[in-house]
């Protein structure tokens, strides 16, 4: 009887060393071949070692393009400053409260015509925050941690109206949401925290003594043959704003250099991955390649990363959110890497087995966009593809930014741009009702060290770039 008790244990103490032998030789498998499939690989996690807190930093992930105060004149508004402490109380408000509530709640039922007219409501007293293009609700709704009680008809927000006077009631905000076609009314709580409903009639009040704020007028009102209702200028003659030359470099913990390869696979590829990709330079020395059988890692001298999932048909298409998620991921674990800017996201768009995210730096209210000097296209500075198991495809200029030795300042006036600049450089613009947006960037080229301000006017077909001439220039 002893003797079978013995036998008993020697044999669940082979089973038990087996079965730790073969969980060893998988982990060790996976690390020397990430491209062959094993039990143990998960090849979906291509950041798992990361020790980053999404939920801390992916609201910085978006912010409205322009917050504007309306008087009720009908085509005029005060675009105010990023760095303005109003813009900031406003968008605080909507991060931590407003949006959280918008999603969680129905809309109201407007009984009025122009509440179902977004552009007859902009015209009445009001603040406006409209974002570049419009969001997916499902990513707003990550961003703010908000899960979903019930189905909602607004799938995307893009442009969001306060009317403080609207209702009586002081703990209340009336806030009417634009998708793009159709409007939303809601009634939100003013919550512990928020601004209160008198500083935001006051701000609205007073806005026109605010020396910082330049007025903006509705070019639709002088030009009715303009065809977009959102195009929003300067004619006031002296408006100038100051801006910054800016000094772009790639950072310097990934200058490539045979010298510098531990340094770079440790930012770009991080412990896991680094030892286990065969890496090699190119022929001229401007690239280094790092591959398995499943990834391909290209990085160049100018600072420009191009990854590529190899089999990109490969996972689950998944939600919107949760590509977003995989895709904010990939720039955090090297978000430390860029100095100077914010990164915020500027576009969305589905396709068949993925999403493709457009990313913009943006320095002081304006985007930086690279020239590509080979075909003169200007580019958004990450473009990320992603379905909800993992990032398929990355192109992404890794630039760090600061305030050059040099500003000016710059004349704002429409009729100066409209008058001086575009009809002599794109005289095909001048009889073009189709011009739907006009803006001020940064651009840099490809290996430049210097980001200049330049016009951008867009039209149906093209875009036009006009470099900024300040005072003396």
């Amino acid at each position: 009887m002893r003797t079978s008790s013995l036998e008993l244990k020697k044999t669940f103490l082979m089973i038990f060393l087996i079965i730790l032998s073969v969980l060893q030789m998988g982990i060790l498998w996976t690390e020397k071949n990430p491209g062959v499939p094993f039990l143990f690989s998960s090849q979906k996690l291509w950041y798992s070692e990361i020790a980053v807190d999404i939920d801390r930093v992916k609201e910085s992930y978006i912010k409205p393009e322009n917050i504007m105060v309306s008087d009720g004149a009908g085509g005029l508004y005060w675009k105010l400053d990023p760095n303005d402490g109003l813009f900031k109380a406003i968008w605080n408000d909507f991060k931590q409260s407003y949006l959280k509530q918008i999603l969680d709640i129905k809309p109201t039922a407007g009984i009025n015509p122009y509440e179902q007219d977004w552009y007859s409501l902009i015209k009445m007293k009001c603040i406006v925050v409209e974002f570049k293009n419009p969001i997916h609700s499902d990513i707003i709704r990550w961003i703010v941690d908000k899960e979903s009680t019930f189905s909602t008809d607004l799938k995307q927000i893009y442009k969001i109206a306060i009317f403080p006077t609207e209702s009586i009631n002081n703990n209340e905000n009336t806030l009417y949401v634009y998708d793009g076609n159709n409007v939303y009314k809601f009634v939100v709580k003013i919550e512990p925290g928020n601004m209160r409903k008198d500083d935001y009639i006051r701000a609205i009040r007073t806005i026109y003594q605010n020396e910082n704020v330049i007025p903006m007028n509705r070019l639709i009102y002088f030009y009715p043959s303009v065809k977009n209702d959102d195009l929003i200028v300067s004619l006031d003659k002296n408006s100038e704003k100051k801006i910054w030359d800016l000094l772009v470099k790639t950072p310097d913990k990934i200058i490539l250099n045979r010298d510098n390869v531990d340094k770079i696979e440790d930012y770009l590829l991080g412990d896991i991955y680094k030892s286990s990709m065969v890496k090699k330079f190119g022929e001229d020395g401007s690239s280094i390649i790092f591959s398995d059988t499943e990834k391909v890692l290209r990085y160049y001298k100018n600072g420009f990363l191009d990854y590529q999932y190899r089999n990109k048909s490969i996972g689950d298409k998944g939600t919107v959110n949760e590509a977003f998620e995989k895709a904010v991921t990939f720039i955090e674990y090297r978000r430390k890497l860029i100095e100077g800017v914010d990164i915020l996201l500027s576009s969305v768009e589905e396709k068949n087995e993925n999403y493709v995210f457009t990313f913009d730096y943006v320095m002081d209210g304006m985007e930086v966009k690279i020239l590509d000097p080979a075909d003169q296209t200007v580019k958004p500075a990450i473009t990320i593809v992603a379905n909800g198991d993992r990032v398929v495809d990355v192109k992404w200029y890794i630039k760090t930014f600061s305030n050059n030795d040099y500003y000016n300042f710059y004349s704002l006036y429409f009729f100066d741009i409209f008058q001086n600049k575009m009809i002599e450089n794109y005289p095909d613009l001048q009889n073009s009702s189709e011009i739907y947006d006009i803006s001020i960037i940064y651009i840099c080229t490809e290996s430049g060290m210097r980001a200049e301000p330049y016009w951008v006017i867009k039209t149906e077909n093209q875009e036009a770039y006009l470099r900024m001439q300040g005072k003396g220039d």
